[in-house]
């Protein structure tokens, strides 16, 4: 079975290094990382390869989940 689940490639990054804004790789549409989380945590099965990380300082961001598989990770 083919995996289903978007690709994000990071398309913003904050000053900082913060990921604020991410691109489908297939569609090219572009996601914010408030829009990222708010379907992560929903539990939308297009962003089943990815999780919040709550950071202690109170920074909120997304990253791939870790499963060995380098292709379906957050592209730079």
């Amino acid at each position: 079975m083919e995996d289903k689940c978007m690709r994000l490639k990071v398309s913003k990054e904050s000053a900082s290094g913060l990921n604020t804004e991410f691109v489908n790789v297939e569609t090219g549409r572009h996601i914010p990382l408030e829009q990222a989380v708010a379907q992560i945590c929903k539990g939308n099965k297009n962003y089943e390869n990815y999780q919040v990380v709550n950071k202690s300082d109170g920074t909120t961001y997304i990253r791939s989940k870790a499963d060995g598989i380098k292709k379906n990770n957050i592209e730079e």
